[in-house]
């Protein structure tokens, strides 16, 4: 990933930020996302989708207003899937980028080629 101990990580640019996955994105989860994301902006140039981990929990979310919540702070929100998880579709890094995942999973290229995961 390029990091050295000690640098904070809020020196370490991210390009994509990925709320979602089966495992962490729990209607609890999206629930503590959206109260951080609440009256915020994505930063400029970073990509960010929110994922929820089934049906049932987009639809309780979306009862919820958190959809809302996302929309406004300048999420993508996203279907119920995999999306950034595995990058088994075009939701995926490109060399060089960097992510910051709720995805329990961190293997080396499990988001992509040559891609980091914070």
């Amino acid at each position: 990933m390029g990091l050295q101990p000690g640098v904070p990580l809020t020196d370490v640019a991210i390009d994509k930020v990925f709320i979602g996955s089966c495992t962490n994105s729990r209607i609890e989860d999206l629930r503590a996302a959206a109260e951080v994301a609440k009256g915020r902006k994505v930063a400029p140039g970073v990509q960010a989708l929110v994922v929820p981990g089934s049906g049932p929990v987009k639809a309780q979310a979306e009862a919820e207003g958190l959809d809302k919540i996302f929309i406004e702070a300048g999420f993508e929100w996203r279907l119920p899937g995999c999306s950034m998880c595995l990058a088994m579709n075009n939701d995926r890094l490109n060399p060089g980028e960097r992510c910051a995942s709720t995805s329990n999973r961190n293997f080396e290229g499990r988001q992509g080629r040559g891609v980091a995961r914070i």
